[in-house]
């Protein structure tokens, strides 16, 4: 099991991210996408259970298909939880496998990878982007849901019907051409993955007059990681402001300055680790000059506080660094 330690790498924002959206449903094919907002991990577990939804603790970079599931099938094999209906998974992709007819290379490629990954997340840390390592952390910490440890066991299975049907394919190619050798498989065509342009210049960093965030970001992870730090910084406020206007500091060139109060438990090393993790995680994308520019740190007498960002980050103590970062 993975525990905190082994997982001190990865930055704030990754943690904070993939936290709030702890586990996902991937639906397959015409089940409908779920609209509600996961904070019970409990209940979602529990809806995706009976309702046949597979799940990741990652997000899944495409929508799931019999097509995509075999276009990506290593991707799939890592970070899925097969947990398909029984018909959708004998009637649908078995019989779509014998349909398609792959040759006797692609199979055992299939079937490769289901023996290297039994489970969904059984890859190493060394193998692994902060995403897929914070992943595992989430799988050691959800093991005490019986509906989760239910789809642990499905997903098993699944595998296990489905190598088996891998191999029987295998065998029916060996007969055929024991009784046809020059009999070949039909492999259909690779399709062409084209990579679209486009003509969008994006903006220098320091062109930027507020706190810009990764435009790659939903505007649903966008609202958790401002509400994350309206929480943290909230305490330190140096004037009040409310949520709205907090978010103005996000999103609009006019928007104001992010006054703070330096105290005991929260001072410019403060500062420096929280932006620092949010930099190295391509989540705030403006460049330090505009970071010292919106964000001013003021002594408890109300005096403004040197600028931040020149913190040296070797003479920041470890304990101080982690217990930020946690």
């Amino acid at each position: 099991m993975t525990n905190l330690n082994q997982v001190k790498d990865v930055p704030l924002i990754v943690r904070v991210v993939e936290t709030t959206i702890f586990v996902r449903e991937i639906p397959y094919n015409d089940q409908s996408k779920s609209t509600r907002w996961a904070i019970d991990f409990d209940k979602l577990a529990n809806h995706a259970r009976y309702n046949h939804f597979c799940i990741s603790f990652l997000a899944c970079p495409f929508p799931l298909s019999f097509e995509s599931l075999i276009a990506h099938f290593d991707w799939c094999s890592r970070y899925l939880y097969f947990n398909f209906e029984e018909s959708i998974l004998r009637i649908g992709i078995l019989t779509e496998l014998a349909n398609r007819h792959f040759d006797n290379e692609n199979l055992a490629y299939l079937k490769q990878l289901l023996v290297k990954y039994p489970q969904a997340y059984q890859y190493d840390l060394e193998d692994a982007d902060n995403k897929q390592k914070w992943a595992l952390l989430k799988k050691s910490n959800f093991q005490k849901n019986v509906d989760f440890l239910k789809i642990v066991e499905n997903d098993k299975e699944q595998r296990t019907i489905l190598f088996d049907y891998l191999q029987n394919l295998q065998e029916k190619i060996g007969k055929e051409q024991i009784t046809d050798p020059n009999k070949e498989s039909a492999v259909p065509p690779p399709k062409q993955e084209t990579t679209p342009t486009t003509g969008k210049r994006e903006r220098e960093a320091s062109s930027y007059n507020y706190l810009k965030l990764n435009e790659d970001l939903s505007p649903e992870t966008c609202n958790e990681v401002i509400d994350f730090l309206y929480t943290t910084f909230n305490p330190y406020f140096h004037v009040p402001y409310d949520v709205a206007t907090f978010r103005k500091i996000f999103s609009n060139e006019d928007s104001p300055e992010l006054e703070l109060i330096k105290k005991k438990n929260f001072n410019n090393q403060s500062l420096k680790i929280i932006f620092q993790a949010l930099k190295e995680a391509k989540g705030l994308i403006v460049s330090w000059q505009v970071i010292e520019k919106k964000v001013r740190l003021f002594n408890a007498n109300g005096s403004p506080f040197a600028g931040f960002s020149e913190v040296s980050m070797g003479k920041i103590r470890r304990q101080k660094r982690q217990k930020t970062g946690e």
